[in-house]
């Protein structure tokens, strides 16, 4: 189990999201979040260097095409809303909707920390090396308010800590 489905799934358990549906919700968002890259073309997903504005054009598109592909599945219309705004940003300046705060759904308010988190720490074609678990969230605690929700930035940065001492987090030279 990744990373994004152990704290959307810890989350929903811990703030009493015990319906076992919310607890599902979060666990599916996580293994889906990105099927709409099967759209994005191997040579943009797999380019090696910086976007350019056109290439990124078509990244961005990946939310909504994944949450129309979700959404023709009955019973994951939820699923689907939160997969579509994903990439909001707290501040508003994300890409989707332009939602903000709390008008972005807050399993996507999760998702985006999760998200950010697992790449920052993965091995990317874009990037050499990846971030230590520690520089990773740093990088959380200085985007929350703007790019990340605040509280569940904070919740998140204590989850990591958590899953550490348990040994449950061995990314990036932990």
């Amino acid at each position: 189990m990744c990373i994004i489905q152990k704290f959307c799934q810890a989350i929903g358990e811990r703030d009493s999201y015990t319906i076992e549906q919310e607890v599902t919700i979060a666990y599916l968002v996580g293994i889906v979040h990105d099927i709409g890259k099967v759209n994005v073309p191997d040579h943009i997903l797999n380019k090696p260097g910086r976007l350019t504005a056109e290439e990124f054009a078509v990244i961005k598109q990946h939310p909504q095409i994944g949450a129309e592909l979700i959404s023709e599945v009955a019973g994951l219309e939820t699923v689907a809303e939160i997969v579509r705004h994903h990439h909001e940003r707290y501040d508003g300046k994300g890409y989707g909707q332009g939602l903000s705060g709390s008008k972005i759904p807050f399993f996507s308010r999760m998702l985006a920390v999760c998200d950010t988190f697992d790449a920052m720490t993965s091995a990317r074609c874009y990037r050499r090396k990846p971030l230590s678990v520690r520089k990773a969230l740093t990088e959380i605690a200085k985007c929350a308010g703007t790019q990340f929700d605040p509280a569940i930035s904070k919740r998140f940065i204590e989850f990591i800590g958590s899953q550490q001492e348990q040994g449950a987090v061995a990314r990036a030279g932990v």
